[in-house]
């Protein structure tokens, strides 16, 4: 492979062979039966890397994709955060948080150089618009309400897939 180019997205990262004529083959319907059963093995396969038995999701995105994913679903315009930013993924994170309308506070080093903690500890503490909680009692009980309706729920099954 010393004629092949590296995929440097964070690397280098070399390709084996395999997984490039792995990718040469026909494609499969994401509906079919054959991809079912990839998808089952491959999630299967990341609980264990993970070591987790809860559910998980795949994201068919960059890390930029799982970056606003989280912050979509998390988040909403006017939303503070705080970002530590020393390089290109915490400048991303930043970018992201803008372009999606949250209100963006930047800790910064240059980049490879560590972030300051105590900046940090500095900007949490100084703090004056901390948000409401209910209390954990109210939260835990409205979880599990919660929680049982959707497991009746037929709106809320999960997705079979045949094999």
């Amino acid at each position: 492979m010393e004629d092949k180019l590296m995929l440097m997205i964070p690397g280098p990262t070399p390709v084996p062979e395999q997984v490039l004529l792995a990718m040469a083959k026909h494609p499969i319907g994401h509906r079919s039966a054959d991809f079912g059963k990839i998808m089952a093995e491959v999630t299967q396969n990341l609980k264990w890397l993970h070591q987790t038995q809860n559910d998980l999701l795949i994201l068919t995105a960059s890390g930029t994709g799982a970056m606003e994913a989280g912050i979509i679903n998390f988040l909403s315009p006017g939303d503070r955060v705080l970002v530590g930013s020393n390089g290109k993924f915490g400048e991303r994170w930043a970018e992201v948080t803008d372009a999606y309308g949250l209100q963006t506070e930047r800790i910064t080093a240059e980049w490879g150089k560590p972030l300051d903690p105590e900046q940090f500890r500095e900007k949490l503490e100084a703090d004056t618009q901390k948000p409401s909680r209910p209390s954990s009692s109210l939260t835990a009980k409205l979880q599990r309400e919660l929680s049982t309706i959707c497991k009746r729920s037929t709106a809320m099954s999960k997705p079979t897939v045949k094999r």
